[in-house]
């Protein structure tokens, strides 16, 4: 790990709280490159750290487009129809979904929410807002390749624990090629139910694409039982559960 290319990058704020690990990833892809790796970790983490999060006004749902597309009323009522038991529900790679806290509380009722999220800034605002509103929920800063460690929180929430992955499976790929199949499987050990999103369409909307994600539906299909695959606003959503 190179800690001075890695301060280098860190010293654009959106970057700053970033942890090192994922910096260093994004530098060691792009071959040492400040500009190139930049660019890489603005491409995932970007959207997510503009001027409105960063200085937190206004409704943060609304500062990333495929939160903002959502009607959380219907897509949690979808996620969790059949679910019964739910202790917790673990957000992984949440960006701006621990502020649709209200939705999932009128859906499974005040189950402990912890949304794990590696831009330090908006792990910051959302203790904020889970503080200000009093709710069951916490989130912390954690790199998702760091998989012991993410495994190691999981066994410390309350059964059943369900775990969200929205929209996150393009950019671990992107980072490590395989990478998601391998996350799955371990990840599936500490949970019961996992909700995987794949997006139908482009951010803006403007381009549709087929969600075959071939290679993905297989390996669910292979090694896990999908009991819910429906639609809504952009984005596909599977929920499944170890066979």
């Amino acid at each position: 790990m190179n800690k001075e290319l890695i301060e280098e990058i860190k010293k654009k704020r959106e970057f700053s709280e970033l942890p090192d690990s994922i910096v260093d990833r994004a530098a060691e892809i792009a071959k040492g490159n400040v500009k190139e790796s930049r660019a890489l970790l603005r491409k995932y983490f970007g959207v997510f750290l503009t001027n409105k999060v960063l200085k937190g006004k206004g409704d943060l749902l609304e500062a990333h487009m495929s939160s903002k597309k959502r009607d959380y009323s219907y897509f949690y009522k979808e996620i969790f129809e059949g679910v019964r038991d739910v202790g917790s529900v673990i957000d992984l790679g949440a960006g701006v979904n621990g502020f649709s806290y209200p939705y999932l509380k009128n859906v499974v009722g005040s189950v402990k929410y912890v949304a794990v999220e590696a831009a330090g800034q908006l792990v910051e605002r959302m203790n904020d807002y889970f503080e200000k509103e009093g709710f069951n929920a916490e989130a912390v800063c954690l790199d998702l390749f760091d998989v012991d460690k993410i495994k190691k929180m999981l066994r410390c929430q309350i059964k059943d624990r369900v775990v969200f992955l929205f929209q996150v499976i393009d950019a671990l790929e992107n980072l490590e090629r395989d990478f998601s199949k391998k996350f799955i499987l371990e990840i599936s050990k500490e949970c019961e139910w996992m909700v995987l999103s794949l997006p139908t369409e482009s951010l803006g909307g403007r381009k549709k694409f087929a969600v075959r994600r071939k290679w993905m539906i297989d390996f669910l299909e292979e090694n896990f039982v999908i009991d819910k695959d429906f639609t809504s606003n952009g984005e596909r959503i599977l929920r499944f559960c170890k066979k």
